[in-house]
């Protein structure tokens, strides 16, 4: 599948910012065992890196579907919702799976794996703010074009 240029920038803007803020969080973690709350161990990082894999995958993902359903609209597809319902799901069953996990096994920090689900929304507002995305655009009837102002 072949991703519109948009789609590939806001995805590696994403993924910047969930790489960022992964290191970020990794950094706090360390910086807060200091203050001898926790220790800090190889649970935490493991926690971090795997949540957020976890939350890129899940964002590539949609960005898939999206970029499915927009081509799916543009040839006349009559499937675009339930495609779009169908990823949306599978990608809320790999958190939940994810989640899971993190609670169960023994050698992942449950904290540091579950906040950086956050991680890819958290990126797209960091995105907005700092000017790099502006999502308020109107887009065009043709799937993937940015139309003018009406």
């Amino acid at each position: 599948m072949h991703l519109d240029d948009d789609i590939k920038g806001l995805v590696k803007g994403v993924f910047t910012g969930c790489g960022i803020l992964c290191v970020v969080e990794i950094v706090v973690g360390f910086l807060i065992s200091l203050t001898g709350l926790y220790s800090f161990d190889a649970t935490i990082v493991i926690g971090a890196v795997g949540g957020t894999l976890i939350g890129m995958i899940c964002f590539i993902w949609m960005a898939a579907s999206l970029q499915k359903s927009l081509d799916a609209a543009q040839n006349g597809g009559a499937e675009v919702r339930r495609g779009v319902q169908k990823g949306y799901t599978q990608r809320m069953g790999l958190q939940c799976l994810w989640i899971v996990a993190s609670v169960f096994v023994p050698f992942i920090n449950v904290i540091s794996a579950l906040i950086p689900l956050l991680f890819p929304k958290l990126a797209i507002y960091l995105l907005q703010i700092t000017g790099k995305l502006n999502l308020t655009q109107k887009v065009d009837s043709e799937a993937g074009v940015k139309g003018g102002e009406s």
